[in-house]
């Protein structure tokens, strides 16, 4: 990174008596100097935030959120997803709707650029898996109320207040987009449950998976969601 150069001109004035009744004028002069300084984009990875206070350094505790960063570099980076758990169910005939049992769930994205182009992040889901072969035919992971917080005072971006993500492996939505002017710095895109802080065991309606009656097995299932980020805010 180069510096500028910053020259200060000192001005001193200097006043003598002559006597105890003299009479005297403090004679005043002004210069002028400049301060400079130049940025460049930023480059390495950016640390997680909290998503309760985005003030504070994230604090992954020990169930709610687990997953590292993505140690991503460069001016414009996705820092971290975290993941859903639904946690244990029983088999239904009928379709259900289950609330997320991790009540912090968030993505985290920084803008280094210094540009103001704007950003956008996507989702899709992947299809279930038990672990030897695709399963949850038609489950759906939804998102919804989602809020945006940083510790930076620029404009804020728009998040989508409900995303859909069929778990097929093709679908996308979008989750939250930064507009031209907006985005810059850190920014979370949260999905708080209530009391966030508090392991109460309160499920987070805000983030739910559903189920087509008939289509659950016994056994553990586990779909991916796939975060993409763009420096495109305007495309789909």
């Amino acid at each position: 990174m180069k510096f500028s150069k910053i020259v200060a001109i000192g001005v001193v004035s200097v006043v003598s008596t002559v006597g105890a009744h003299s009479t005297f004028a403090a004679e005043t002069s002004k210069g002028s100097s400049k301060v400079g300084v130049e940025f460049i984009a930023g480059s390495g990875p950016v640390t997680p935030v909290d998503p309760v206070d985005p003030e504070k350094p994230l604090d992954p505790g020990p169930t709610d959120p687990t997953d590292p960063p993505t140690g991503e570099t460069g001016p414009l980076t996705l820092d971290y997803v975290s993941s859903v758990h639904f946690g244990t169910k029983e088999i239904s005939s009928n379709n259900q709707v289950y609330f997320s049992k991790s009540k912090k769930p968030f993505i985290q994205v920084t803008d280094r650029r210094g540009t103001g182009e704007g950003w956008k992040v996507t989702a899709k889901a992947s299809k279930f898996s038990n672990g030897s072969y695709e399963s949850l035919p038609g489950a759906v992971i939804s998102f919804k109320n989602g809020t945006v917080a940083s510790a930076s005072n620029g404009n804020a971006p728009t998040p989508s207040q409900s995303i859909t993500l069929n778990a097929d492996g093709s679908t996308a939505s979008t989750v939250v987009t930064a507009a031209p002017n907006s985005g810059l710095g850190t920014w979370l895109t949260r999905w708080l449950g209530p009391n966030p802080n508090v392991n109460d065991g309160a499920e987070n309606e805000n983030v739910t998976l559903t189920i087509p009656g008939g289509s659950a097995t016994v056994g553990n299932h586990e779909a991916t969601i796939t975060w993409t980020l763009t420096d495109a805010p305007g495309l789909e």
